[in-house]
């Protein structure tokens, strides 16, 4: 039965914000799976391979109408992908979005939910292959988690501003470059690092790793532990940029007030370092530890560039390291500064929040440094126990 009339209406009036799954689309018809954007990571993933890689991704594109003369201004875009073992459709239309799996091709690039797609009377008005990618090792798991993540199940059709071009150039593009969004993660923090793995993966990655191994881990203490910001041991608080950005606009200021109040020029440099000290005493950087029932420790660190999540059966190392680097300043050592029972939740519910339901949660990256212990502070109060 098919989800939609069409793949191409004008307006979003009747989209239905869930995800239509057709998982055999070259077979006789078995229903298919309608799912809600809540749904969408743990029952896509007891339906797929969840290690299986993309090969190929390509742009497709067919006509709105079959009167059309031409593709060039008006048409549907759409994906189509190739693994090692399916070929694959993802596309966004007016009342949802489709993906669709088979074991040849035209099934899912010639045929929408079991119904030809819509050609034209030309040559101009086929359905067409506008470019293709390699696919930058990406699994169909870790795309599935960047649609969710992005909101695309639930971001409402409009006909200029969330269409299926813009939505098939989102995929496209994060297929074609998946590690744009990295994040930290080091699962056994207390263990020699590996020399063949690196801790920097992308963000989708991640959310299936601590999926994995955080499912039997449930948290019974967290603590909001504080270290101050003049420490330059702390991995990316001094990036080049953010120092560049720092001295530019301290040195402006200071410089306009020395001379404002008659100063020495001489003296300006002495002042501005001081000011840029005392910014940097006034602040301090936080970072969450979780304690789990089975005596497994999980940390949260948010960082100008990314977020860190370290998990190890050592407490004292997430409090003393973070990305394996001392976490102490070149004045005091980090400290505990609140402490609670926590909800019965996983680490895996702690990624939900700071990617779905965090205040600001599209500031993912290139965040302030004296702005990134308001995120460690967010997930304490929502994970402590009222």
């Amino acid at each position: 039965m098919s989800l939609l009339p069409s793949p191409s209406a004008p307006t979003g009036c009747n989209y239905t914000c869930k995800l239509y799954f057709d998982p055999k689309a070259d077979q006789p018809s078995t229903g298919g799976y309608f799912i809600t954007d809540e749904e969408l990571r743990q029952k896509l993933a007891n339906l797929i391979d969840t290690e299986e890689r993309i090969q190929k991704a390509s742009v497709y594109s067919n006509p709105l109408s079959s009167l059309q003369a031409t593709n060039a201004l008006l048409y549907h875009a759409f994906i189509v992908i190739e693994t090692n073992d399916w070929w694959w459709s993802i596309e966004k239309n007016t009342e949802g979005i489709t993906i669709q799996r088979s074991k040849d091709i035209g099934s899912v690039r010639d045929t929408y939910q079991r119904k030809k797609r819509t050609t034209g009377w030309t040559s101009l008005t086929s359905i067409r292959n506008n470019k293709t990618a390699q696919g930058g090792n990406t699994t169909i798991s870790e795309l599935i988690n960047y649609i969710w993540r992005k909101d695309c199940v639930t971001n409402v059709y409009h006909v200029l501003s969330a269409n299926c071009q813009g939505f098939a150039a989102l995929v496209f593009d994060h297929i074609r470059s998946p590690h744009n969004d990295l994040m930290y993660f080091d699962e056994a923090a207390d263990q020699q690092p590996s020399t063949t793995s690196s801790c920097y993966m992308s963000v989708d990655s991640v959310l299936n790793q601590v999926e994995r191994l955080s499912a039997s881990e449930t948290f019974t203490k967290i603590e909001l532990h504080k270290v101050p910001m003049d420490s330059l041991n702390i991995p990316d608080y001094f990036t080049q940029n953010a120092v560049v950005s720092d001295l530019v606009g301290n040195t402006v200021m200071t410089s306009a007030f020395a001379i404002f109040v008659g100063l020495d020029p001489v003296a300006i440099p002495v002042l501005l370092a001081g000011t840029y000290l005392a910014r940097l005493l006034m602040y301090s950087h936080y970072f969450v530890i979780f304690e789990t029932n089975n005596g497994i420790y999980w940390s949260l660190d948010r960082l100008p560039n990314r977020f860190t999540i370290q998990r190890s059966r050592n407490k004292a190392t997430l409090l003393k390291e973070c990305q394996r680097i001392s976490r102490d300043s070149s004045l005091i050592a980090a400290k505990r500064y609140k402490s609670a029972d926590a909800k019965a939740k996983t680490m895996n519910a702690v990624m939900i929040f700071i990617l779905k339901n965090c205040p600001n949660k599209n500031q993912i990256y290139h965040l302030p440094p004296e702005h990134c212990g308001t995120q460690a502070c967010r997930v304490f109060d929502h994970f402590k126990l009222k």
